[in-house]
């Protein structure tokens, strides 16, 4: 046997195994970032919805917020979507696990109220891993309160990670947004009754 073919064969079969490890990764960072982008998105898309609803809280209604129970629920009156004064909902449900994602830590955000000028609330269901809203009776964010008539300022906190996973140990792309959100009609008095 001829030295020269046995160690082009060699050269050429570590090469081979080389090319395909550096394939193999690069497929794998591209899921990843793929992950990434669409774990933003969905981030982005909930961070729209709730800085809306949130800093429109008491517009065209003397009532300001109906229900707060941190750090999980939050319910008040608003007129979202300039058709007139509704109700809107948020709720992390950080006991109902979600059953169409492999993510063990996906729980639901429950958003009830309108979607559109339409007339009615419907539900809409978000996959987050965590979600907090924490009310202050300043608007700097110093004093926390839990009295609803007192809020004058709130801290909303979102994590949020990938439906699956892309690698073997489980690891799911997080992203996490937390903004302090002072609504405009929080800042006035609710007139006496």
């Amino acid at each position: 046997m001829n030295m020269g073919i046995v160690t082009s064969f060699l050269v050429g079969g570590l090469l081979l195994l080389t090319m395909l490890q550096f394939n193999n990764q690069v497929m794998q960072n591209t899921s990843q970032t793929t992950l990434d982008v669409n774990s933003k998105k969905h981030m982005e898309t909930v961070r729209k919805i709730i800085t809306h609803d949130i800093n429109r809280i008491g517009f065209g209604e003397n009532n300001k917020i109906n229900a707060f129970n941190p750090p999980h629920f939050i319910n008040f009156k608003a007129n979202i979507y300039g058709s007139g004064t509704k109700t809107v909902k948020w709720q992390f449900k950080e006991n109902k696990k979600v059953k169409d994602t492999a993510n063990p830590d996906d729980r639901v955000l429950m958003r009830v109220g309108p979607v559109s000028k339409s007339n009615g609330n419907k539900p809409t269901r978000y996959n987050v891993v965590d979600f907090s809203i924490t009310g202050y009776s300043d608007i700097y964010g110093n004093t926390e309160t839990t009295d609803k008539d007192q809020i004058k300022s709130l801290l909303i906190k979102i994590v949020y990670e990938a439906p699956e996973s892309m690698s073997k140990d489980d690891n799911y792309p997080r992203t996490v947004w937390q903004k302090h959100i002072v609504p405009n009609n929080l800042q006035f008095d609710q007139p006496q009754n």
